[in-house]
């Protein structure tokens, strides 16, 4: 997920050569494959190497308009929790798409970050930060010091996506990358192509090629992959492991679609898409403000947070803590918005890994909800997508006794629960959460 400028993007351009003449991986993992041992398939020329590193170009997302239908009426979706797992050990994927790390069920819910650690612009006080405000996850590309930086995310229990830049390195350059990593507990997965869908330098195929080629030195932890185009995605299912659907309408003032109702309609086409390969979805939802454009307000980051959950997804990674030009703390508004959803993600962390998801009919693709049965209790979310108050009635999918209660008392509720109906009036952009008894 860079959406970073391709032909300038600081790439792995320093640390390859130093893994080229570093000592090889330590014993116990998969070992590197000789890139004298095969042939560098077409889709991954080698690239001429500068010697000294370009300057860093102002990266922007990448996620570009396109002319969207109607929301699909999402079809009656009940998935409960499995211990099943589909892949090796190490970071597995489990059958009903939520990843395990050690085997315990982990909510990826943390920043896409790309400044090289321990600079200005990413010091150990950022990390620690961003721990410290309950953040598990960056997605950072993978430079000359990435053990450091994997050394204190682990310390701290951050989790690691790890980016390489495929089409800027050759096969052994992906190769001896992904061997200097991938031994070290801070790893979570790879990130091996972003914009996948933009119809220019990937294909479905070749992403599939990127992805066997890291198989063939790490079978522990998945491969990632993120794409923009919902109508698109769908392509690159069986391209890896894990696919991520970015949407980011805030301030988009040139495009009919810039509406927070947005997000439901990119994620719940890219989970009809996923359903059939049993493929885990993350929202890369939006913390940044396009050039020129106003920032998302707390309330819009909360109701696309919440659209993002209500379409079960298996994690949520925000554009951007700082990708050079936009920097998070900067905007106070907007970091704080984020830090005030990490207490609501981890009480509802057990909810999402373990209970038993049913999206519910709103009859209306601007309000989303959906409910979980976990302990012996019902967790009910509505979100309200539209930007103006709506009257909603929405039947719950299996049988619940009262009281209702709010799940956060300092935010919205005021809905009523009777005859089997949540009802009642939600202002703009609401989201309501609460939780009640589950019958037999």
């Amino acid at each position: 997920m860079t959406w970073l400028a391709r032909g300038g993007a600081i790439l792995l351009l320093c640390c390859t050569a130093l893994l080229a003449c570093a000592a090889p991986p330590p014993s116990g993992g998969t070992p590197a494959v000789s890139p004298e041992a095969r042939t560098t398939p077409t889709a991954l020329p080698p690239t001429a190497r500068p010697t000294d590193l370009p300057a860093t170009p102002a990266p922007q997302p990448t996620a570009r308009p396109t002319d969207l239908p109607a929301t699909p009426a999402p079809q009656p979706t009940s998935t409960a929790a499995t211990a099943t797992a589909v892949a090796q050990p190490g970071v597995t994927i489990r059958a009903d798409g939520t990843l395990l790390v050690d085997g315990e069920p982990f909510f990826p819910f943390g920043f896409a970050l790309y400044p090289r650690y321990q600079t200005e612009e990413f010091t150990p006080e950022t990390l620690a930060r961003i721990a410290a405000s309950g953040f598990n996850t960056l997605h950072a590309p993978i430079r000359d010091n990435y053990p450091d930086l994997q050394a204190d995310a682990d310390r701290l229990g951050i989790r690691l996506i790890a980016e390489i830049y495929p089409y800027e390195l050759d096969e052994s350059g992906i190769v001896r990358a992904i061997a200097w990593v991938k031994d070290h507990p801070a790893l979570l997965a790879y990130a091996i192509a972003d914009d996948v869908d933009d119809g220019e330098y990937y294909s479905p195929a070749n992403v599939a090629q990127i992805n066997e080629l890291v198989k063939r030195v790490d079978r522990n932890h998945p491969t990632y992959i993120s794409g923009f185009v919902p109508e698109q995605i769908g392509d690159f299912m069986q391209s890896a492991d894990i696919v991520a659907m970015q949407s980011y309408p805030i301030g988009k003032t040139y495009w009919r679609f810039a509406l927070p109702s947005h997000v439901n309609y990119a994620l719940s086409t890219a989970m009809a898409a996923a359903r059939p390969y049993n493929r885990p979805i993350i929202a890369n939802l939006q913390a940044f403000a396009w050039p020129d454009q106003r920032e998302p307000t707390a309330v819009e980051i909360r109701n696309m947070t919440y659209q993002a959950l209500l379409n079960n997804v298996r994690g949520i990674v925000y554009y951007a803590y700082n990708d050079s030009v936009w920097r998070l703390e900067e905007h106070p508004t907007v970091w704080q918005a984020v830090q005030d959803l990490t207490p609501e993600i981890e009480r509802l962390a057990p909810v999402l890994l373990d209970g038993a998801y049913t999206r519910l009919n709103t009859g209306s693709e601007e309000i989303v909800a959906a409910q979980w049965r976990y302990a012996d209790q019902l967790y009910v979310a509505v979100a309200n997508a539209r930007e103006q108050p709506v009257s909603v009635a929405i039947p719950l999918a299996s049988p619940a006794t009262g009281p209702i209660e709010p799940l956060f008392r300092e935010r919205p509720a005021g809905l009523t629960f009777e005859n089997g109906k949540l009802t009642g009036r939600m202002e703009a952009l609401e989201v309501h959460v609460y939780v009640l008894n589950a019958r037999p």
